[in-house]
Parts: structure tokens; C-alpha cells; sequence
């Protein structure tokens, strides 16, 4: 929760907002976040003009007067007031002279601290929003006062005193005396000239000293309703709505406002991861439905692959209640998987030499034989079968699949009738044909590729009708990748 600490010389105040208001306790919550309010003597104000400066040198310029105006204390910060880096500007020089007071008493506290600030600095800021250029600002906070006099919107004056007793003649009224003291001093220095005193704004009850600041020719300014009190901190309670916002002036060094800022870097990155989101669902959205499509894909993937597991889990133990060894099993399955599922059964093999000669009704198949030659062996009689090229755009085969098997496969043809030699060569031609339309089949021997010998009349070459009509071919199995075997 939120919760400011008020020190003053006579001690130390907390008050933690519970709603709307402000209430008093004795001590913080270890997880509430402290702003710390310092009304001490030995607070500083000091305005100087600022050159237009830019970056770095602006930075290195403020650094080198606080360190002059503020050299045994690390309380100390520098507001820009009024300007901006294009042009000359005022800024304000604030801090603790001593700090003793303040980090007496937060030194030993084991909790975020949001920072420390000024009363007077606070009361210019305020006094800043609200457009008041001249004033005198008078806060009573238990038995001290605080004045300060702002020219032009600059503090010119700042003071703590300490209250005298109130009694019942009201020509010594402690703050009204201290007032008056007050306006001797800027007259004296020529802050303000005798007939250009500005208003008077306390902060407080009024009643008191209404009567001998008007005797004094002093004119009393309405309560802004910015000021206006509340609640149990009365008068306090606008100026601990304002340190929460933790405006400009903060005055503590950042090693003891690291759980602070790195609360708030934490905040600011959840807000940008927020955002992030957000700006993906608005402006992304087919993409960020394509994320969480494939989050679930790889979800069903997980599940399926647990399930598998489990399955060949109980598998590998219904086969082990059988008497039988599961690697055994799983063995013969690979077999199966290999050497029999994908081979061509007999029945296609005479399918494949029936689809060939179909259409010729002079041609019948004379002698046919199939065999599985083994993983290196040769094919029809010393071919081998070699890799085909990637007509119908399909993938090689990778290095973790099997390597392709064939079966070897050669027939003889009879004609029911005689052929004359260029009847029995178109023959061949077509029957050689139907073969190389079958995907896959690599042709070793073609009697069709005789016949172009004796083409030319008077050639020397090989009697085609000397010539036998066998076909040999290497005919593919089923592909089997490993990953698909058991």
C-alpha cells in the first residue's frame, strides 16, 4: 500500500491511504511503498539560469554545481522549472545541507522507497500547477512552520521555524509573527518592494492570524480548492496526493531507490509485453492463429507419441505373458515388413506380363520366371539396377530408408502365327513399349533394341528371326522408410 513518512525536527509521522484518505499509523507494512516528505531546517533551494545546453554537457553542468552547492551530502537534485534544452532555462538546486535526520531514519528500513523529497520543492511544484507566480506559502506542520516565497513561479525565501505557544492575546500569535518577520527580510533585500508584498496562502486555519494580517496591510489569499484538507492528515492530505505521483526533485541516490526502479523497469515491460500481444491479435491475426495452431499441433504430437509409448509398453508385456521373447517378435515383424509385405506377389507378377501383351492377340507368354536377387547381387544375367532420374519429381530415397529392392523378372513370347520380319520387329516395338509405360521397371534386355541393325538393306548385322523374344527386367518393391518399421 501506499504510505509516506513526514519528518520534521520534532520526529517522524507515517500515513497510509486507505481509500480515499490518509490515516495515521505507527509503523509500515514490510510490502508498502514509502514516500518520504523531509520538512527540515536544513533543506536548500537555489535557482540558476541554465545554458542552452543539450545531452551529455547538460548533464555533466548540473552534476558540477551540485556537487558545489551540496558537497558532503548525496540528498541533492536538479529540477528544470521553466525552459526547455533549445533555450536558456531556470532550474532549482535542491537538498539537505546535512542528511543525518533523513537517513537516520530510513536507513534501517527493509522496504521499497520510492524517493524523498523536500517540503519546499514540493510546495513550488504545486504552487507551479496551479500558476501561482507570486505568493507566500505558509504550512503550519506540527510545531513548525514552514514560509517560503516564490517570484515569478522561483523560490526566493524558504524557512522552518520553530511555532511559539498560542495564547489567548492574539498580538502574539507565533505565525502571524513569523510572517511579518518574513516580509521585513524580502523588503529588506529588495526580493519585493514595500507596496508589492505579494498574498499570503496558509495552508492551514486561518482564523488565528486573519486579524493581524490584514492589520499589518497584508492581504490573505482564498484556500485554492487544491488545497482544500481531508480526512485525518487535514491540510497534509493535497500535499501526500501529490508526492505519490513521485514528481520532479527526488532527491535520494538510486542505490536506495533500486527496488523502486526496478519495480517500476518490471512494469514497464510487462506494459510492453501486454502491448506486444495485443498489437499481434489486432494486426497479426491469421499469423498468431497459424502460433497457436501449430502450440496445439506439437501439444497432439506430445500426447500421441506418450500414447504410442504406452501402447507398445503394454504390448511388449501381453507378449512377454505369452512365453515369448518381444524382441524375438519385434524382429519377425521386421521381417515381414521388409522381405514380404513390400516384394510383388506372384499374383501381380503375372498381372504385369498379362497387362503387357494385352492387346495383341497373336502373342502369348512362352516362359516367364521371377526371383528376389539378394541386396548386391546382379540382374539378368550381369546388370545392375541403377538409380532412375526424378522424371516424376519424386524425393531420392534419404539415408535413414532402406535401400530399394527389385524382383527380377524375364519372359519368352510365342507368336500363333508366322510374323513376317517387319510385323514380328513392330511387335517387339510394342511389347518393348508397354514394359518402359510400367513407373519404376528398368528394361536390361529388349530384343526390340536388335532390330534397328538390319534396317539398311545390305547391312551385315544379326538375324532377327535367329534372335530369341526375351524380355529381362528389374521390377521395383513397395517402398519402406525406417521410420514407418517397428
Amino acid at each position: 500500500m501506499k504510505t509516506v513518512l513526514l519528518i520534521s525536527p520534532s520526529g517522524a509521522r507515517y500515513f497510509r491511504r486507505v481509500k480515499t484518505t490518509w490515516q495515521a499509523v505507527d509503523q509500515p507494512e514490510h510490502n508498502d511503498r514509502l514516500w518520504v516528505i523531509a520538512n527540515l531546517p536544513e533543506e536548500t533551494l537555489e535557482a540558476l539560469k541554465l545554458p542552452a545546453l543539450l545531452g551529455q554537457d547538460r548533464s555533466n553542468y548540473l552534476t558540477r554545481r551540485l556537487a558545489t552547492a551540496f558537497p558532503r551530502c548525496q540528498y541533492r537534485a536538479a529540477t528544470v522549472l521553466f525552459g526547455s534544452p533549445l533555450k536558456p532555462s531556470t532550474a532549482i538546486l535542491t537538498g539537505f545541507t546535512t542528511a543525518e535526520a533523513v537517513s537516520s531514519r530510513i536507513d534501517k528500513l527493509d522496504m521499497t522507497i520510492a524517493g524523498v523529497w523536500g517540503m519546499s520543492m514540493l510546495l513550488t511544484l504545486m504552487a507551479k500547477r496551479l500558476a501561482l507566480k507570486n505568493v507566500v506559502l505558509c504550512i503550519p506542520v506540527a510545531n513548525y512552520l514552514r514560509i517560503l516565497v516564490l517570484k515569478d513561479g522561483i523560490p526566493v525565501v524558504t524557512r522552518c521555524i520553530h511555532r511559539y505557544s498560542e495564547d489567548s492575546d492574539r498580538e502574539n500569535n507565533g505565525d502571524a509573527s513569523e510572517i511579518l518577520r518574513t516580509r521585513q527580510h524580502i523588503e529588506n533585500r529588495h526580493i519585493f518592494e514595500h507596496d508589492a508584498i505579494p498574498p499570503i496562502l496558509y495552508l492551514g486555519d486561518a482564523t488565528s492570524i486573519a486579524v493581524h494580517i490584514n492589520r499589518a496591510g497584508l492581504t490573505l489569499m482564498p484556500l485554492p480548492d487544491a488545497f482544500a484538507p481531508g480526512g485525518e492528515a487535514a491540510y497534509l492530505h493535497p500535499l501526500f496526493e501529490f508526492v505519490v505521483s513521485s514528481p520532479a526533485g527526488q532527491l535520494a541516490p538510486i542505490q536506495l531507490r533500486a527496488r523502486h526502479v526496478a519495480e517500476n523497469i518490471r512494469k514497464i515491460a510487462y506494459a510492453g509485453i501486454a502491448i506486444s500481444l495485443i498489437a499481434a491479435v489486432l494486426f497479426g491475426q491469421q499469423d498468431f492463429r497459424a502460433l497457436i495452431d501449430l502450440h496445439n499441433h506439437e501439444s497432439d504430437l506430445s500426447d500421441n507419441q506418450l500414447l504410442a509409448s504406452t501402447e507398445r509398453e503394454r504390448l511388449t508385456d501381453r507378449i512377454s505373458q505369452t512365453g515369448l521373447d518381444p524382441a524375438l517378435v519385434r524382429q519377425a515383424t521386421r521381417f515381414s515388413d521388409l522381405e514380404m509385405a513390400p516384394a510383388p506377389t506372384p499374383e501381380a507378377i503375372l498381372r504385369l506380363a498379362a497387362s503387357i501383351i494385352s492387346g495383341m492377340p497373336q502373342v502369348r507368354i512362352r516362359s516367364l520366371t521371377y526371383r528376389f536377387p539378394k541386396l548386391g547381387e546382379r540382374y539378368c544375367q550381369g546388370h545392375s539396377v541403377i538409380a532412375l532420374p526424378l522424371i516424376d519429381g519424386s524425393k531420392p530415397a534419404s539415408s535413414d530408408d532402406e535401400p530399394a529392392r527389385h524382383t527380377e523378372l524375364q519372359f519368352t513370347i510365342l507368336l500363333t502365327e508366322k510374323q513376317a520380319p517387319a510385323a514380328l520387329i513392330e511387335i517387339r516395338k510394342r511389347i518393348t513399349a508397354s514394359i518402359k509405360a510400367n513407373e519404376g521397371i528398368q528394361l536390361m534386355e529388349d530384343p526390340a533394341a536388335f532390330s534397328l541393325i538390319n534396317t539398311l538393306k545390305g547391312g551385315v548385322g544379326l538375324d532377327t528371326t535367329q534372335a530369341d523374344n526375351l524380355w529381362c527386367m528389374s521390377v521395383p518393391w513397395k517402398p519402406v522408410p525406417a521410420k514407418e518399421l517397428p
